[in-house]
């Protein structure tokens, strides 16, 4: 396990029951390890960064996030002497961690030549490492529940509904057991959230396969069946609900409504302010364009473009999704075929595409005139048709269609496309460090290449430079001299209005 083994039980030998049932399972072993309070530490860091962050902590992150967090535990002057030296290995300490099968590690893709002399190290919990350690949270943090977050908007918005109505008419039995209703709502849907952001970040870290890709795939589903456009129609209504607190004799009339009689003030006391928290949770959900459920459901949408394209790159990686690229060398052999006759018949030959034989032969009747072909039982085929096949007497079999001007007309379209950027780009790197204010007239490739360039700078950040997908250009679009400086340019398709930015165009190697 770790520097300190559990002691040794008695006995020799193998265990007979591992052979046949579960047994020995290493991802608990963090809690009773000498080390344990430091293993703690670390795997609380990581499953707290997991409601914000699907892609894992990188190493620097994971030592800020400890330092922080003991900090705040044990004071600042503690947290130095208890980080300090060989207080504390955070190395060694995530190394076990990943032997314990408790934290996935992987590396970031290096791109420039700085990201080989950083670390690209990243870490993220392991589903059942996740779960287990939110069993052991959740232990020390009953109290907090109703911080908890919520959704179930159509469900709720209904029983928060029935307990404003039960509220103004002062019916406070009927709105206390309205708003458990919400409550319990409130808790299930929080748990529901947790393990759909925890099932994301395992599956959206290190490199994708087939089921990780299903497992995403399931939990955009589940959202989608569960809430879907419920947030966008239902919260606006649930905000205006719980926009006015109801004051804190209300929530105390309310909650001796769920009591017996003659409840004690300190349970009343209690109970009303959890009721309150539960309110202010709410608000914080619903209320707001930067409310948490509209903010979930924008993070459920961000998955969307990964999942999509880790699916691309198991496309593209042949033999685990598709064969794409097989079809793409056999397309290549076809296009280089001298005539048509011998482009078909090496399409038949890679695919097994061959004339159908029909063969008029009896088959037994079928009381469901219904029942397709591939469900019929199959009809016996004599041996003449066997030895000698299915043979036309009149006509003859027609030709093929002919693709091959068509095929031409394509291959002059992509190479005039081709030339066509590659004029474009020579043209924007001769512009390379000039304000877009500056430029002339541009032609429609031009246009759309200097779209394509703005496009992935802005979308990279406040730095606002970023390497093209088929990383060949790096581009950077600099901050104009007066934020109200714009640039017009000209195409052949109309006028393009945008700042006036400082454009820089290099390779990217």
């Amino acid at each position: 396990m770790d520097e300190a083994e559990l002691p040794e039980e008695q006995g020799e030998g193998p265990d007979l029951w591992a052979g046949a049932l579960p047994g020995q399972v290493m991802v608990p072993a963090y809690l009773v390890s000498r080390y344990a309070a430091q293993y703690r530490v670390i795997v609380d860091v990581l499953l707290a960064a997991m409601d914000t962050n699907l892609t894992g902590m990188s190493y620097d992150k994971v030592a800020h996030a400890v330092t922080e967090r003991v900090r705040a535990l044990a004071g600042t002057d503690t947290a130095e002497r208890l980080l300090e030296g060989s207080n504390f290995a955070l190395e060694a300490r995530l190394g076990r961690l990943v032997a314990w099968k408790v934290v996935t590690r992987w590396q970031e893709p290096a791109r420039t030549g700085e990201d080989f002399l950083r670390r690209r190290d990243r870490y993220q919990l392991t589903p059942l490492a996740a779960r287990l350690h939110a069993f052991w949270a959740e232990t020390d943090d009953a109290d907090d529940e109703a911080a908890d977050l919520t959704l179930a908007p159509r469900a709720i918005h209904d029983r928060l509904k029935a307990f404003t109505e039960a509220m103004a008419e002062e019916r406070y039995p009927a709105a206390a057991s309205e708003f458990q209703q919400v409550i319990a709502l409130h808790h299930a849907m929080a748990r529901a959230a947790r393990s759909w952001q925890r099932t994301l970040a395992h599956n959206l870290s290190g490199t994708p396969d087939e089921a990780k890709q299903e497992q995403v795939g399931r939990t955009l589903r589940a959202y989608i069946a569960m809430w879907g456009e419920q947030v966008d129609v239902y919260s606006p209504r649930i905000a205006d609900m719980v926009t006015r607190t109801p004051s804190s004799g209300a929530w105390r009339a309310c909650a001796r409504g769920a009591l017996a009689e003659h409840p004690d003030e300190e349970m009343v006391q209690a109970q009303a302010e959890r009721w309150e928290q539960t309110w202010h949770a709410l608000q914080t959900w619903f209320c707001g364009p930067q409310a948490q459920a509209r903010r979930l459901r924008r993070q459920l949408r961000d998955v969307i473009s990964p999942w999509a394209r880790n699916t691309h790159f198991l496309m593209e990686a042949g033999g685990v999704v598709t064969r794409r690229a097989e079809l793409l060398e056999l397309a290549a052999v076809i296009e280089r075929a001298p005539d048509e006759t011998t482009a078909w018949r090496l399409w038949d030959t890679a695919l097994g595409v061959f004339s159908a034989r029909h063969l008029l032969v009896p088959a037994e009747s079928l009381e469901d005139d219904t029942e397709t072909w591939e469900s019929a039982p199959p009809a016996p085929v004599p041996a003449k048709f066997r030895e000698q096949g299915h043979r036309a007497m009149v006509g003859r079999r027609p030709r093929r269609a002919d693709y091959a001007a068509g095929r031409d007309a394509a291959r002059r379209e992509r190479a005039k496309l081709a030339a066509a950027r590659a004029a474009a780009e020579a043209a924007l790197r001769r512009r390379s460090g000039t304000r877009l204010s500056q430029w002339p007239r541009l032609d429609g490739a031009e246009l759309d290449l200097l779209l394509e360039l703005i496009a992935a700078a802005r979308r990279s950040g406040p730095g606002h430079e970023a390497i093209t997908q088929d990383g060949r250009w790096r581009v950077r679009l600099g901050d104009p001299a007066d934020p109200a400086d714009v640039a017009t340019l000209i195409g052949p398709d109309g006028r393009l209005v945008t700042v006036d930015w400082m454009f820089e165009l290099q390779p990217a190697s």
